[in-house]
């Protein structure tokens, strides 16, 4: 909803001279307008019904929950206080019960009012986080992908607000690292649980929290060696990158990208039969798609069976129908065979993507050299 609808319901009024008053530790400002809240389904003020303080109060709370940008927003702070002492307390309690009724919106709503009136208590900041998790849910639970992307965006600013008025906050610390963590933010999740446990008092809550961090860790660090282990491939060092990913591995047998890069390292390292299973592994952990498959292929083909190599490319272009690569892998093993038929079958496709890519010229050149031009020739047989 727009800051234009959530004040909808909201005029602005000036004090007549006879109100214009001194309240204790407050003056008013005789020029600046103040918000009033309508009653429902009202769009303007009853003349009858005049204007009690509680509509100033209402109106108040909602520019300031609301419009916290707005050019009098310090003075409807000042002026809030001023008729309501407690307002933070009574803001924060009237939030909890619209809470447990479900009033979302509404506890929202003060909730936020409160955090601006007084942005120095880290609870209201947890329990709005909580208020905008209990609206992720519900999205959730309606299948509602926008909402619910909306509701955890605010819940990480309203955190990360939180924070920036109490950064040693025990509570604040740890609520941000856990969100990100359920995000799976993991860099973000350890710098600020790490933040906790530098100032947590003891008890349960940091010692869960510490074995999260050592968690955390391990996770990073194996993420980093995996990226390392790429960066070596990349750079033809094979057998440095069969010895990180072999690290790797040994904490994460359920990847099936470090299976892929072993075997990836294998194929290239002439270990054929191994590098086989290395990929056989990434499908039976139930990764699919065309690279598998290409060095599958590859693999089976050094092994000797280009029936299942040929095969194991058809699935691959299953999976990817425009990759130029794999059409002109499948064409030379079809040409090979002389299944010539399928080979301009092929060929057309790669041309149509990439006329331009060298394989795709060189298996031209080897069709026009075995069968002279495509006018020549309109039927090639197998």
């Amino acid at each position: 909803m727009t800051k234009e609808n959530l004040l909808q319901d909201i005029v602005f009024i000036t004090l007549p001279d006879s109100l214009r008053q001194h309240q204790e530790g407050f003056t008013f400002e005789p020029e600046i307008p103040l918000p009033v809240q309508l009653a429902d389904g009202q769009t303007s003020i009853d003349p009858a019904a005049g204007i009690r303080i509680e509509m100033i109060a209402a109106g108040l709370i909602k520019v300031i929950a609301h419009e916290p940008d707005h050019p009098h927003t310090d003075y409807y702070r000042s002026l809030l206080t001023a008729l309501q002492p407690d307002v933070v307390k009574e803001l924060q309690l009237a939030a909890i019960a619209q809470a447990n009724k479900e009033e979302l919106a509404f506890a929202e709503e003060l909730f936020l009012a409160a955090s601006y009136l007084n942005p120095y208590i880290p609870e209201i900041f947890v329990n709005l986080s909580v208020l905008y998790g209990q609206q992720a849910r519900k999205a959730m639970d309606a299948d509602e992908q926008q909402s619910y992307d909306a509701a955890i965006e605010r819940q990480v600013t309203v955190l990360r607000r939180g924070l920036e008025h109490n950064p040693l906050s025990e509570l604040l610390l740890s609520e941000f690292g856990l969100l990100n963590l359920f995000l799976e933010n993991d860099e973000i999740a350890y710098q600020y649980l790490s933040e906790y446990l530098k100032i947590a008092s003891e008890g349960e809550k940091k010692e869960l929290i510490t074995e999260r961090v050592q968690e955390l860790a391990q996770r990073l660090d194996d993420e980093q060696t995996l990226h390392a282990a790429f960066d070596e491939m990349q750079l033809e060092n094979e057998e440095q990158a069969l010895r990180l990913i072999d690290s790797f591995l040994a904490h994460n047998k359920k990847s099936w990208s470090g299976w892929f890069i072993r075997g990836w390292a294998l194929r290239r390292l002439g270990n054929f039969s191994d590098a086989a299973q290395a990929f056989v592994r990434c499908l039976e952990l139930g990764e699919q798609n065309a690279d598998i498959y290409n060095e599958l292929s590859i693999c089976t083909l050094e092994l000797g069976d280009r029936q299942l190599a040929k095969s194991y490319l058809e699935i691959a272009l299953e999976l990817d129908a425009e990759n130029v690569k794999l059409l002109s892998n499948l064409a030379f093993l079809q040409m090979q065979d002389e299944e010539f038929n399928q080979v301009q079958e092929l060929l057309t496709r790669a041309q149509a993507i990439d006329p331009n890519d060298p394989a795709v010229k060189h298996l031209q050149q080897e069709m026009t050299r075995r069968f002279g031009t495509a006018e020549e020739e309109d039927v090639i047989d197998g």
